[in-house]
């Protein structure tokens, strides 16, 4: 598959989501030289697998009902990495928007850029840029007008944010093992500093993201009607705030890749990650 055929995936729920992750993985993982993509992707499908956990009460949550409405995540969660998936293709327009995905995409055609730095770019596009466009797209104009149906979707929400948190450990030993060996060294050398901060800064952002669902989804469903000015204000918003922080996140670049050399990481590429 090329990443046209990669890009036309829709997923429609987060079963469909983690199948077609699966097979993007191969992909990448078949190709010469291994495309680097499969970093972000590995985390995002690590992070999708604990949701679909809480979702369906299996594994570390069976029996315990995490969201109020289970249905409402799964669909979400598809359109969600429906809007990764088209990523893919971002290394052909020619628009204004994308910023945050195409700085993602430079990073990872580089073979010298740090596995870090292309986490980084990955999660700040895929959330600071596609989570309040997924969100939006399920809130209809039944929910803007109650209060209670909204404030449920909320829940489910930040129920979200506590499970990705819970995920960083186990995210982070899978980068260790898979791409960057030398990962193990740093998280030995900093403690649970490091989970923290980044536990701290996915739940910072993504509450961030929750005001800007709203507002776009009363521009395009609201009462007054489909407001275009509105809505596109708050894309130009994604867009501008999502590529700052990929300018910030770039900007460590380089001594990302320093670090990773003093301690002994690299890219390993090995084909055993897509299975």
């Amino acid at each position: 598959m090329d990443d046209d055929e990669l890009g036309a995936q829709r997923p429609a729920t987060i079963h469909e989501a983690l199948d077609c992750m699966k097979t993007t993985l191969a992909v990448f993982a078949d190709r010469t030289p291994v495309d680097q993509r499969m970093v972000f992707l590995r985390v995002y499908r690590e992070m999708t697998q604990e949701v679909h956990d809480a979702i369906e009460q299996c594994g570390a949550y069976a029996g315990r009902a995490v969201f109020q409405d289970a249905d409402w995540v799964r669909g979400l969660s598809g359109s969600f990495a429906t809007l990764y998936f088209g990523s893919l293709t971002v290394r052909g327009r020619t628009g204004p928007r994308d910023r945050a995905w195409k700085a993602a995409d430079r990073a990872a055609a580089d073979a010298r850029s740090a596995v870090l730095l292309n986490v980084l770019l990955g999660i700040n596009a895929h959330i600071n840029y596609d989570l309040a466009q997924a969100i939006a797209a399920h809130l209809d104009a039944s929910v803007l007008r109650d209060p209670v149906a909204l404030q449920r979707r909320r829940f489910d929400h930040d129920q979200v944010n506590n499970l990705l948190v819970r995920s960083m450990e186990g995210i982070q030993d899978i980068l260790a093992r898979d791409h960057a060996p030398g990962l193990g060294v740093a998280d030995r050398l900093m403690g649970r500093i490091d989970e923290r901060l980044a536990q701290w800064a996915l739940s910072y952002y993504r509450e961030r993201v929750w005001d800007n669902a709203v507002t776009l989804a009363m521009a395009r469903t609201g009462d007054g009607g489909v407001d275009e000015a509105a809505a596109d204000a708050v894309l130009n918003k994604l867009d501008w705030e999502s590529a700052r922080l990929a300018w910030i996140i770039g900007r460590g670049g380089t001594a990302l890749r320093w670090i990773e050399r003093v301690l002994g990481m690299s890219w390993t590429g090995r084909r055993s990650v897509a299975r």
